[in-house]
């Protein structure tokens, strides 16, 4: 065999090691684990609807719409692709099977916000005002994209940015919190008028045993005061019903596995 041609092999195997290990770090998985959210639409509230063609559900105050639409991994991971070389930057999901439950499990629970301004000179959505509460009694907050939060939930905290690691490590978590920065909800972020903004606003994982959530939304700010001070707030929630299932992944391969 030609040196060339053993150095060109050489290379592919190298490769083909270096994307087994970042996409699943040579452990397959057992199981897949699957969520499904279903929006509750409030009966006899003429305010709420689902929007049929994302199945996001919609809050209607005079002018102002606010879509919430929960993300799987799945829909995650396709929005985040990993990189050529199968990095996984993907800052809300883990890409790592976890040994001791066999799956990759939710590191986040994410939706996608979208409010858009139609009637008011300018509104606004502080995410920190958000938090969903489950059937089992959590209460969970919303994880911070600000730099310089105090938040206990805090995307640079999570990713250990500010502990000074180095390497690999740190390369791949800044690369992570630049995705952060560029798609999550951000606070003081006003709507102006014909304008909307979308972004993302996470929390923690849900217990595998919760069957419903409500989103409340707090203080949401409808109009402002010659001093720039909210003046007209709003609170209001949004129900899914909640459907987790652990199921064999070699049955998630069969072209008749479904959720």
């Amino acid at each position: 065999m030609s040196e060339t041609r053993r150095t060109a092999i050489g290379a592919m195997v190298l490769l083909s090691l270096v994307l087994l290990t970042g996409c699943a770090g040579l452990i397959p998985p057992e199981f897949v684990h699957r969520m499904h959210m279903k929006p509750l639409v409030p009966e006899g509230r003429g305010d709420y609807y689902v929007d049929l063609e994302d199945s996001s559900l919609v809050f209607s105050v005079e002018g102002a719409l606010i879509k919430v639409k929960h993300l799987d991994d799945q829909e995650l991971d396709l929005d985040f692709p990993p990189l050529w070389d199968g990095k996984h930057i993907n800052p809300y999901t883990s890409g790592d099977v976890n040994p001791d439950i066999g799956y990759t499990p939710p590191i986040f629970t994410v939706f996608r916000v979208t409010v858009t301004n139609s009637t008011y000179s300018k509104i606004e959505f502080d995410p920190a005002q958000a938090i969903v509460l489950t059937d089992v009694g959590e209460r969970l907050t919303f994880y911070d994209a600000s730099r310089g939060s105090d938040s206990p939930n805090n995307f640079r905290k999570y990713y250990k940015v500010e502990l000074g690691i180095s390497g690999r490590e740190k390369n791949l978590a800044l690369e992570r919190m630049g995705t952060v920065y560029k798609t999550a909800y951000h606070r003081a972020r006003p709507v102006f008028r014909g304008d909307t903004h979308s972004g993302l606003v996470a929390f923690d994982p849900l217990s595998l045993d919760v069957r419903e959530i409500t989103l409340t939304f707090n203080d949401f700010v409808l109009s402002f005061d010659a001093n720039n001070n909210p003046q007209e707030t709003v609170d209001f929630e949004f129900r899914f019903s909640v459907d987790q299932q652990i199921k064999p992944a070699l049955e998630e391969e069969s072209p008749n596995g479904d959720l």
